[in-house]
């Protein structure tokens, strides 16, 4: 890793085995491997070095519920490939239900289980 660069992000999640579900599949597919799992969470690892860790919220937190027009975090956006590579990823998506808050050239958006909102961008 190089000094400077964000070394992990930790997300508490209302539901580990929905959102597992969908990260895994999404994050393999942009080239991140499993890093860890145990019983309450669960990360994994880019090729430069930073992981994204998924924690199951504790039971008297469930109810809380996410907000990502209020305090704290409102999104998180990876690089992509080309805009071919981002068709195919929002043809996923849609396939799998996962609804498309916008897509505009070489951006998509789009909710993950916990309504958290995730980009991606095109290189080109």
């Amino acid at each position: 890793m190089e000094f400077g660069q964000v070394h992990h992000i930790e997300y508490y999640v209302d539901d580990l085995e929905k959102s597992n579900e969908f990260w895994e599949w999404f994050l393999l597919h942009l080239r991140y491997e499993k890093y860890q799992e145990w019983s309450g969470g669960v990360s994994f690892r880019h090729k430069n070095g930073t992981y994204l860790v998924f924690v199951q919220v504790e039971p008297e937190y469930i109810k809380v519920g996410n907000n990502r027009q209020g305090n704290g975090l409102n999104h998180i956006a990876f690089q992509g490939g080309t805009l071919s590579e981002l068709d195919e990823i929002q043809f996923l998506l849609e396939k799998r239900n996962i609804k498309i808050l916008k897509r505009s050239g070489d951006y998509l958006c789009f909710e993950d289980p916990n309504l958290f909102a995730v980009e991606i961008y095109a290189n080109e």
